[in-house]
């Protein structure tokens, strides 16, 4: 087969991959869904009972697995008289969390007496089949307990966490047999046909645990709904996976009957190897968190690159270390693959690490939220298990320079152990939610200041909120008057408060006993920066309005933050350019040191020979 022909199966199969899983896929991403507020909130005090509850979520949600409980402070239940899904939200949700598919759960209530009430509620996120629950304390002409924090991402669930782990374990393994059998020459067919039968090894249990996953995500999370199920089993992601899984299985199995016949495989047999090996990541990454379409080609090749390194060296491990251990006659071969190898080894690794960060960069909101949620913590132990395995590669490398060395079996097994830990972690990560929502983004980068002050005219007010969290808030307003006389008396006072998605409210404010104007108000609902605009009225004269900008703080803000509550995007995306440049210049380097080598060995004269005896080459000329 000529290297052309190569080329043009090569550009078909990356082609038709990277098309099959857009083309199949109904939703543009896949994202956790987060309660972005809820109406009434958390920690309200109603004079009247509400006729419906509004929950608003970042990401569109299951109605069929949708429960609300409703029970009062002496511990009756009350039933919802209906719930209803609105799917576009329109409070400013979609905002908030930067997607476009967000949606509003609106439940409908039963006459509540005057009580306090605690509402749980949970739900299914429909683009990554995860459960979303929290509950909220109302009260109706009864004090309630101040508002509580919004809710941090949970944790992996177990199951999922194993199922997933065993599937792109599985992956990996036929992405990296399949790659270290192309590596080897023909004159080496049983190591072939070892490293092939390991890699359908992997395609076979990536096969059986998709579909256990997925049935265990939705009976899980909903019971057991068969429509859900149907749609979910039909749906692009999943059948992308499965598709891609079984082609890239059958093209391993095809190269296998041919192993004695052609040095490379055929043409057919790569172009279906490669579509099915970009169908199945890109079904992985459409199972996962991302969203957006920049984010999806990034995770796409966060899992060829796991496939190319982890995959190879798991795969490495269970083909050819038994083929060690059985005689030595075989060292020299399997050294010699893993030299080679080592260049695929140094791209891969390349690729994950920026890969990596660009998506950590979305999925962890802030530094405190890697250091303070399980996905943070099990993303901390992923990354240590993948310096761990690199540096055992590493070490392996060095061993083998020269072509001398022999292959540390134990450092191949220890790395090939670390590599199935860090993709088991990656499962975990993949069933555990993101780092992010409203209790991290909402708040991000915004200024929180115990008091804001400024003078209009002639009067100078000074604003506060307390405890400036989420729910039931008390602001108090001082106004003084700079003139002596003042020109009139302060006859009034109202506030405007303006929420980070522009929903604005106007109160009135009441005098308190030191001459300072007080407002309890249920109204500041979500974090974020908010605008207080304070009006004062006084007889005779025109009225004078302040606007302020104000930041309420959520989890990890402003004086409560651990570490640092800003964005850590802009830090890891930098990171990630830094890398990618060094990683292009490095790459220009090591070619342009290979382009003149040869010319460098040109400049010596060819050895002459002459009565049967070798003459010493003449000494290079210098320029």
């Amino acid at each position: 087969m000529t290297m052309r022909r190569f080329f043009y199966g090569w550009l078909a199969a990356v082609t038709a991959g990277a098309l099959l899983p857009l083309a199949m896929t109904p939703t543009a991403a896949s994202a956790h869904a987060y309660l972005a507020r809820s109406t009434p909130g958390d920690g309200t005090v109603l004079d009247r009972a509400p006729q419906t509850l509004t929950l608003s979520f970042t990401e569109r949600v299951e109605l069929s697995a949708t429960h609300v409980d409703i029970v009062d402070g002496d511990g009756r239940h009350y039933t919802p008289t209906s719930v209803a899904l609105r799917q576009e939200s329109t409070d400013g949700a979609a905002l908030a969390s930067g997607t476009e598919a967000a949606a509003d759960v609106v439940v409908g209530l039963p006459k509540l007496p005057a009580n306090m009430y605690h509402i749980m509620w949970s739900t299914l996120s429909s683009d990554d089949l995860h459960t979303t629950s929290g509950n909220l304390v109302i009260g109706v002409q009864r004090t309630v307990p101040a508002a509580a924090r919004a809710a941090g991402p949970g944790g992996p669930v177990p199951l999922e966490t194993a199922l997933r782990g065993l599937g792109l374990v599985g992956l990996s393994v036929l992405l990296g047999g399949a790659t270290l059998a192309l590596l080897l020459a023909a004159r080496t067919p049983d190591l072939r046909r070892w490293l092939l039968d390991v890699a359908a090894s992997g395609g076979a249990l990536a096969l059986v645990s998709t579909p256990v996953q997925l049935l265990s995500q939705v009976y899980a999370g909903a019971g057991g709904v068969g429509r859900l199920l149907a749609r979910e089993a039909l749906s692009g992601r999943w059948l992308a996976r499965e598709l891609g899984l079984l082609a890239l299985t059958v093209a391993v199995l095809r190269a296998r009957t041919t192993l004695r016949s052609a040095t490379v495989p055929r043409p057919g047999v790569l172009v279906l190897g490669c579509a099915g090996a970009l169908a199945a990541a890109g079904g992985t990454a459409l199972l996962g968190h991302q969203a957006g379409t920049a984010l999806l080609l990034a995770t796409v090749v966060h899992v060829l690159a796991a496939g190319a390194w982890a995959g190879s060296v798991v795969a490495a491990a269970l083909a050819l270390v038994p083929v060690l251990r059985s005689g030595p006659e075989r060292g020299a071969q399997v050294a010699a693959l893993l030299r080679t190898f080592a260049a695929i080894a140094v791209v891969a690794v390349v690729s994950l690490t920026i890969s990596g960060l660009l998506l950590t960069g979305v999925q962890v909101a802030t530094l405190d939220a890697l250091l303070t949620t399980p996905y943070g913590l099990v993303l901390i132990a992923k990354i240590a298990a993948m310096v761990l395995a690199g540096l055992l590669g590493l070490r392996t490398a060095r061993r083998l320079r020269g072509g001398q060395g022999a292959v540390p079996l134990r450092g191949l097994v220890t790395e090939a152990t670390a590599l199935v830990v860090a993709l088991g972690l990656a499962g975990a990560l993949a069933s555990a939610g993101p780092a992010r929502g409203p209790r991290f983004e909402a708040s991000a980068g915004v200024k929180i200041t115990p008091q804001v002050s400024g003078q209009v005219a002639d009067l100078v007010d000074t604003v506060t909120v307390r405890p400036n969290l989420p729910g039931r808030n008390v602001v108090t307003i001082t106004v003084a008057d700079t003139r002596r006389p003042a020109l009139a008396p302060i006859g009034g006072v109202s506030v405007v408060l303006r929420s980070p998605d522009g929903v604005q409210t106007v109160r009135p404010v009441t005098r308190a006993a030191d001459g300072s104007w007080m407002l309890a108000t249920d109204d500041i609902r979500t974090p974020g920066a908010w605008k207080i605009s304070v009006t004062v009225l006084r007889n005779g004269l025109a009225p004078v309005t302040d606007v302020h900008d104000w930041g309420v703080a959520g989890a990890g803000t402003g004086p409560n933050a651990l570490v640092s509550s800003a964005p850590l995007k802009p830090a890891v995306a930098a990171l990630a350019a830094v890398l990618a440049v060094g990683s292009l210049a490095g790459a220009a380097l090591w070619y342009r040191r290979r382009i003149r080598a040869p010319r460098a060995r040109d400049r010596v004269c060819p050895p002459v020979t002459g009565a049967g005896f070798p003459v010493e080459p003449k000494e290079a000329v210098r320029t």
